[in-house]
């Protein structure tokens, strides 16, 4: 047996998320001292916030999945995602999260646009999130259910 794993945790991602918090946290030292440290760690939150969120839809999802007796060969989910569904539920949650921040911290502005603070721009950006996941498993799930009929 060899110590070496065949599908090792892929942290990219955090190291990516976090590496911009620290960029914003230097920022905020230097030059935009008004921010709050909850907007600091915002892309740190998002990326924590998401995943939760990928997994409980992908747990959902895979209730649809349909089971066959005969597993003769294992079936690989990567061979039927699709990573830009993926990559616009954590968009939109990054979104949900900086207008739900602005909201908070009373930085709301009065015109409709993406990081606006308004609740229909919380509610929009929290649902197109939901619903990009949706669609990110839903696709996956079809195509397990392809491949074994």
């Amino acid at each position: 047996m060899s110590s070496i794993q065949e599908y090792p945790i892929q942290a990219t991602g955090f190291w990516v998320f976090g590496f911009l918090s620290v960029v914003l946290a230097v920022l905020k030292l230097t030059v935009a001292g008004y921010w709050s440290w909850w907007r600091v760690m915002l892309p740190s939150l998002a990326f924590l916030g998401h995943n939760p969120v990928h997994l409980l839809v992908g747990f959902l999802c895979f209730c649809w999945l349909k089971h066959e007796e005969d597993e003769g060969e294992p079936t690989t989910v990567q061979k039927h995602s699709t990573a830009g569904y993926n990559i616009a539920a954590l968009l939109f949650c990054f979104l949900f999260l900086d207008n739900l921040l602005r909201r908070t911290e009373g930085q709301d502005w009065k015109g409709f646009w993406p990081c606006s603070g308004r609740f229909e721009a919380v509610v929009l950006f929290g649902m197109l999130s939901l619903a990009a996941q949706f669609e990110y498993w839903s696709r996956t799930v079809f195509g397990l259910n392809q491949e074994h009929a």
